[in-house]
């Protein structure tokens, strides 16, 4: 306990620290040292069990950093089922590279994007990748092909080496007519002006699997190639190990045990999740808010089973905040229909209905849930037999639509007028 001392100069100085213990003690956790250590976001220094792809990854762009203008443009292909550590490899693999490159003072720059969640059109794309590498550049009044030169002529004015990466290629393919054409583009930027270097060294494409493959045609798929760098899911083994190590950062030693992890771990490598490390954080991060809130002072095996129990594999925190606002909504409304129906699917017109009790709710003109069932389809959030049998399975519908309607409402600062909840979603 601090002492008050006497004298004005003391006052001040106890004031003073007197603020800094509190404020410590506001913000310090009896469970978690870093919690955002767990966001699937996060690429730690050292991946478990991947340092052999980092390194396969490393190799195919070697030498690009000592006669970059004689190294050919190399494009690769990572594929693999979700959370398996596909997009933390490259990233890991380009920051290696970016090092190379200073050390022969040389800059390399990375230009990543998600196309599930900054996926769009040619053009919206190719101007991200602009934005991204070049952001003093303007791209107004350019046509898609016109910025890639831009973009090809900028980087060997300025002699800077890129690596482009595009992850969830295959989600691109299913939802845009004119995906394969990036493709085709991405992997012959050697052959824009092929007298003059190439300054793009690599091309990363993500994938799930190749099934995307017979989306393209015959000239697309020979520039892909067809001979990509595959991940295996992770054992049960190589899952304990990664969660030893991204716990050490995250938990409080004592908050954490190898129990918990073994727990986990089991819960993972399960057929339904697939060995799918987001889900594994999710499951620590949630379980980890329970010990919090209810002041076990240790993360426990039933916080665990009662967080699996809750969540569904197939969507996590890092879905939700990929979907769009409507999107969200759109989920929302056919949550409130199959509460009220209380049947196992409902159809679309009384999907629309919801959505046009929430259009009011949340203050917008109109919500076009036909826009978004497809693409909710398509991520596998929701089962659509027909527009009469649209159903969302194995999941806590009560316990779903609270953290959807969260998302919604930090992203706008809106407060909704329903609370608490329920069957009637209140």
């Amino acid at each position: 306990m601090l002492k008050k001392p006497k004298g004005i100069n003391a006052l001040i100085v106890y004031i003073l620290i007197r603020s800094i213990f509190l404020t410590v003690m506001e913000f310090s956790s009896p469970i978690f040292r870093d919690r955002s250590k767990l966001s699937p976001r996060y690429v730690p220094a050292e991946l478990p069990h991947r340092e052999k792809q980092v390194e396969e990854i490393r190799y195919a762009l070697k030498g690009s950093y000592f006669k970059p203008d004689e190294f050919p443009l190399t494009v690769l292909q990572i594929i693999g089922s979700a959370g398996i550590g596909k997009t933390s490899t490259v990233l890991k693999s380009s920051k290696l590279l970016e090092d190379e490159f200073a050390n022969n003072r040389l800059k390399l720059v990375t230009a990543y994007v998600n196309l599930k969640l900054h996926g769009g059109n040619k053009y919206a794309i190719y101007r991200l990748l602009l934005e991204r590498v070049a952001p003093e550049l303007p791209a107004q009044g350019m046509s898609a092909e016109e910025m890639l030169r831009y973009l090809l002529r900028h980087l060997r004015d300025k002699k800077i080496y890129v690596i482009i990466i595009l992850d969830e290629i295959d989600y691109l393919i299913k939802i845009s007519k004119d995906s394969g054409g990036i493709i085709y583009d991405l992997t012959r930027l050697n052959e824009f002006d092929p007298d003059k270097p190439c300054n793009v060294k690599g091309v990363i494409f993500i994938a799930r699997s190749t099934d995307f493959y017979s989306r393209l045609d015959p000239a697309e798929l020979s520039t892909l190639g067809r001979v990509p760098m595959k991940f295996t899911t992770y054992s049960i083994n190589q899952v304990s190990d990664i969660l030893v190590s991204r716990c050490s950062e995250a938990f409080n030693a004592i908050a954490i045990g190898s129990d918990i992890i073994d727990e986990v771990s089991k819960f993972t490598t399960s057929p339904s999740v697939n060995g799918d490390i987001r889900y594994a954080l999710d499951l620590l991060l949630y379980a980890g808010n329970l010990a919090e809130s209810g002041g076990t002072g240790r993360v426990l095996a039933d916080q665990v089973r009662k967080v699996h129990g809750q969540i569904h594999p197939s969507i996590s925190s890092l879905d939700v905040e990929e979907l769009s606002r409507n999107q969200i909504l759109t989920l929302i409304a056919i949550i409130r229909a199959l509460k009220t129906k209380r049947r196992q699917y409902v159809d679309l017109k009384e999907i629309r209905l919801h959505a046009s009790l929430l259009a009011e709710e949340f203050k917008i003109k109109k919500l076009d849930v036909e826009d978004h069932l497809d693409d909710l389809n398509i991520k596998n959030i929701i089962e659509m037999r027909s527009l009469k049998e649209i159903g969302i399975h194995s999941i806590s519908l009560n316990e779903l639509e609270p953290l959807l309607q969260g998302q919604i409402e930090r992203r706008n600062g809106h407060k909704s007028t329903r609370g608490g909840s329920g069957e009637n979603g209140n």
